[in-house]
C-alpha cells in the first residue's frame, strides 16, 4: 500500500465542503506539490493529511492507518507550519526549538534521550545552521527560522515531511536557501515530501506528483497531466505559459498577482 491514500475524499468543515471526490496516492519517495489560488483548500487538505481534520467522506489511509481511527500517524509526519510565532522576549534558542520536535514522541515526564539531542545537532548541520545553535530563535532572520523549523520537523526522523508555504514572508536569497534545504532533505532522508507552495518552479526537476486545487475542483497527476496551459489558465483565470525544453521546465503566469502570505 502507498504511504498515503485518499479515495473519493471530501474535505472541509461540517456544513462547509471545500473540495470533494479527491483521490490521490503518495508513494515512499514521492515529492508531491500542492498548489493553487488562495482559499482553494490547500491548507485544509494538509490538515486532513495530518489528521487535524477528519475527512467529511471517503477513505483515507496514512501509513496503512485510517485517518478516522485512533492512530499515531500524526507523530510520523514532520510538519512545518506556515506561521510559527514566538515572542521576541522568550529566551528559547534555535536548539531549544529544534529539540522540541521530539516532545510528541516522549512519554509523560520522560527526559529527552541522548539520541534526540544528537539528532537535533545533526539536523542543524543539515540545514546549515549549526553556528546559530545557541542564538535566540526570535532574533534569527525569517529564512533562518524556516530552516530551523525544517530541522525541528525532521526529529524522529519522520516517515514523511509536510511543509505549508515554507518560503512565504522571506526575501529572495533566503527563499533560495530554503528551497535548497527542502530538495536536499528529500534526497538525504528519502522520505515523501508534501509541499504547499505558490511558486512551483524551483521544484519542477524533483517533483513527482502535483495536486492543483481550484475552488471545489482539483487536478492530480504527473507534470504532463497537471501542468498544462489549459488547466492552469482555467484555474487561475489568466493566461499561463508552460515552457519545457529538454530538462528545463518553467511556469509563467501572466499579469497574475497573489498574496504570498495568504
Amino acid at each position: 500500500m502507498p504511504e498515503i491514500v485518499f479515495y473519493k475524499v471530501a474535505i472541509g468543515y461540517p456544513g462547509n465542503v471545500i473540495a470533494e471526490d479527491i483521490t490521490f496516492t503518495v508513494e515512499k519517495n514521492d515529492f508531491l506539490i500542492i498548489f493553487g489560488p488562495n482559499g482553494a483548500g490547500k491548507t485544509t487538505l494538509a490538515k486532513t493529511i495530518l489528521g487535524i481534520l477528519k475527512p467529511l467522506k471517503g477513505e483515507t489511509y496514512i501509513f496503512g492507518c485510517p485517518v478516522t481511527g485512533v492512530c499515531p500517524h500524526k507523530k510520523m509526519i514532520g510538519y512545518v507550519p506556515q506561521i510559527y510565532n514566538i515572542d521576541k522576549d522568550f529566551p528559547a534558542t534555535l536548539y531549544d526549538v529544534v529539540i522540541s520536535g521530539c516532545y510528541p514522541l516522549l512519554k509523560p515526564l520522560q527526559k529527552i534521550p541522548s539520541h534526540f539531542k544528537e539528532e537535533a545537532v545533526e539536523n542543524l548541520k543539515t540545514v546549515g545552521l549549526i553556528d546559530f545553535k545557541d542564538k535566540p530563535f526570535a532574533h534569527l532572520s525569517g529564512g533562518q527560522q524556516k530552516r530551523g523549523l525544517i530541522a525541528r520537523a525532521l526529529i524522529g526522523p519522520p516517515k514523511a515531511l509536510l511543509l505549508d508555504e515554507p518560503t512565504s514572508g522571506i526575501d529572495m536569497a533566503s527563499e533560495i536557501q530554503v528551497n535548497e534545504v527542502i530538495i536536499n532533505t528529500h534526497r538525504t532522508f528519502q522520505i515523501p515530501v508534501i509541499l504547499i507552495t505558490h511558486d512551483i518552479n524551483p521544484y519542477l526537476e524533483v517533483a513527482t506528483k502535483f495536486i492543483l486545487m481550484g475552488y471545489g475542483r482539483y487536478f492530480f497527476g504527473s507534470f504532463e497531466e497537471v501542468i498544462r496551459p489549459d488547466v492552469l489558465s482555467e484555474v487561475y483565470k489568466t493566461k499561463v505559459d508552460v515552457v519545457t525544453k529538454e530538462e528545463f521546465k518553467f511556469i509563467n503566469v501572466r499579469d497574475f498577482h497573489h498574496d504570498r502570505n495568504a
